[in-house]
């Protein structure tokens, strides 16, 4: 089950005609606009902003003056210099930093009456726990051999997704449209010579990360084989 407060939210805006929210002051924002811009950093951050990767923020809340100077401070370069976040914030126009933070932010006024917290604890309850590893029979639900952890990369026993799902999942956010310097998908001009390389390369560049893409495309869950077939998928949709 998926906590729908977001979409509560962005209803709220339409039903009452806000387009765009003027919130203490600061300049408009179109929050329709910043969830559709803000798609790249669902990977990382989550959709409704509660990152399920360990360190890294989470953003529901966030004050908007906050994520905005971050997020201009990123795209200079200067005074923050993170490889991933520098290459994602450079196209951002400061329009787009605006609806961005705004999207965020917004995050943090649920409309069931729950605060941030309640709802971060109830991500991690509905959180997988356990694993039962069939055909073993001592497996108990529970034990140390058998507790999944949630951030881990799946293991070769849990059904590996084909490389069209984990793409669809955790790739085309950023290769669809080709942001932050992705190859697009499908695109022959860009990947032909990547592939030139060797798919070993390309999986091992998925794997460790390669500049602006963080390691195993920042999906934590993705075990070795299915990163393997998105990157043999990808090859495949540019021949």
């Amino acid at each position: 089950m998926k906590t729908t407060y977001l979409t509560g939210v962005l209803l709220g805006l339409s039903l009452f005609g806000v387009a765009h929210a003027q919130i203490g002051g600061q300049a408009a924002a179109d929050v329709g606009a910043g969830q559709k811009r803000a798609a790249a950093c669902f990977a990382c951050h989550g959709e409704e902003g509660v990152s399920k990767i360990p360190g890294t923020p989470h953003l529901a809340g966030q004050e908007r003056s906050y994520l905005e100077s971050a997020l201009r401070a990123y795209r200079d370069g200067r005074t923050r210099q993170n490889p991933t976040m520098n290459a994602m914030a450079q196209p951002l126009s400061d329009q787009d930093i605006v609806n961005i933070a705004a999207y965020f932010n917004l995050l943090n006024r649920p409309t069931d009456d729950r605060s941030m917290a309640e709802h971060i604890a109830t991500t991690a309850r509905l959180q997988p726990v356990a694993s039962v590893a069939v055909g073993e029979t001592n497996a108990h639900v529970g034990s140390p051999a058998n507790t999944a952890d949630a951030e881990a990369p799946r293991s070769a026993a849990t059904s590996a997704r084909s490389g069209a799902e984990v793409y669809q999942a955790h790739c085309s956010a950023c290769h669809a449209p080709g942001l932050a310097g992705a190859p697009r998908a499908g695109d022959q001009a860009a990947w032909q010579p990547r592939i030139a390389q060797g798919e070993a390369t390309l999986v091992q560049h998925a794997l460790q990360g390669l500049k602006a893409m963080p390691p195993r495309g920042a999906c934590g869950q993705c075990s070795d084989d299915e990163i393997k077939s998105a990157v043999a998928h990808l090859m495949t949709m540019a021949e």
